[in-house]
């Protein structure tokens, strides 16, 4: 017969040097016992690159990359059977009986040992049939909100695929007012479902592999900082006309960044009518910042035209056509109103010939002071 070890009792200088020998899973596992045994491993500092958590069919992955590139998982299980856990390598695996209380919040416990502020990913790849909501809810800061689930690939009634509809509807309704951004590549049957997200105030909303008409109604409704439209359909002059609604600044006030890629051949001219745009030199080198970092263009991308608009206020814009192999491109930045645009341009005659002038006058300066 064994007798426990009281591990948490023993003095901080004896229990510290403990806890740092133990592996790295064993860790985790013990700060799910309780709040006492996370107080103590959080002084180890743990600490993680992201957390991606994944929505499957009975199950929530998390997935924890360390700052020293270490991977693990852990696998909550959904399911009626009786809970269960254990450790094995580089998983934990968890079971939870929906309508039981649950015990621990794993997740947040988690997050709270690795020092980990927000969900770096919250991918749903698939809709469970068993009710999530009570993990979903919990869940804090997410950083992006991916649903790549494509419930019309499967062989489904009318009646099963709303139900799935339903369920990851509810699963959004959970984690979108936590979350900054939502990329979604499932085609809602509701269009009104489609029209929440793009009215909800993200940094970013990215719709990909989206084969519903995109209207000028529903570009007029966000109010996301950045839009990205892969491969849907859309009219041009739809966008044509959504471009002179910014012009006179009634639509999306916030908007930094939009995003079309299409498979067909984009009129120029169609897509510039009545907005007065300025042609820029290709060969023109320009910095262009979204959600202040520096966007970067695709590596198989050649750049075609590009056209500067104003808006009333003198707020400028870039329009930049671009094409890949497969791809049409149309890019639409803000400038941001403190900066002037201009001085991203490659350095011109007069400002090279001011910058000759002046060191000219400093040099005579100095040999007429100390020579």
């Amino acid at each position: 017969m064994t007798t426990e070890f009281p591990l948490l009792r023993l003095p901080y200088l004896v229990l510290m040097p403990v806890l740092e020998q133990m592996e790295f899973m064993e860790r985790i596992a013990l700060s799910l016992l309780s709040k006492r045994s996370r107080m103590f491993l959080k002084l180890i500092e743990m600490k993680s690159k992201y957390i991606n958590l994944i929505l499957m069919d009975n199950r929530i992955e998390m997935g924890v990359c360390c700052d020293n590139n270490q991977e693990w998982r852990l696998l909550h299980y959904i399911d009626e059977y009786p809970q269960r856990n254990f450790v094995y390598r580089d998983e934990i695996l968890i079971s939870w009986c929906p309508g039981s209380p649950l015990k621990v919040d794993y997740v947040i416990s988690i997050m709270d040992v690795m020092h980990c502020k927000s969900i770096n990913q919250f991918i749903v790849e698939d809709i469970s049939e068993h009710d999530s909501i009570p993990i979903v809810a919990k869940l804090p800061k997410i950083d992006e909100v991916v649903v790549e689930y494509d419930l019309c690939s499967n062989v489904l009634s009318d009646e099963a695929l709303l139900q799935k509809e339903r369920i990851l509807l509810k699963i959004l309704k959970s984690v979108l007012p936590v979350s900054s951004a939502v990329t979604v590549s499932y085609r809602f049957q509701n269009r009104n479902h489609l029209l929440e997200i793009l009215k909800g105030n993200f940094d970013a909303v990215i719709l990909k592999h989206f084969d519903k008409l995109i209207t000028l109604n529903d570009l007029c409704i966000t109010n996301t900082k950045v839009l990205e439209l892969h491969k849907v359909t859309l009219e041009i002059r739809d966008l044509n006309r959504y471009f002179k609604l910014w012009t006179k600044k009634i639509c999306n006030d916030r908007l930094e960044y939009l995003e079309v890629r299409t498979y067909s051949n984009t009129s120029m001219d169609l897509l510039l009518d009545g907005l007065n745009a300025v042609p820029v030199p290709i060969e023109t080198k320009r910095e262009f910042r979204v959600l202040g970092n520096v966007k970067e263009m695709r590596w198989d991308e050649e750049i075609t035209a590009e056209f500067d608009i104003k808006r009333a206020d003198g707020r400028t814009a870039t329009i930049r056509f671009g094409k890949s192999d497969v791809d049409n491109y149309i890019h639409f930045y803000v400038w941001p109103e403190s900066t002037n645009h201009t001085i991203n341009l490659e350095p011109n005659q007069f400002s090279l010939s001011l910058f000759s002038t002046i060191c000219n006058s400093c040099v005579e300066l100095f040999e007429r002071t100390f020579l």
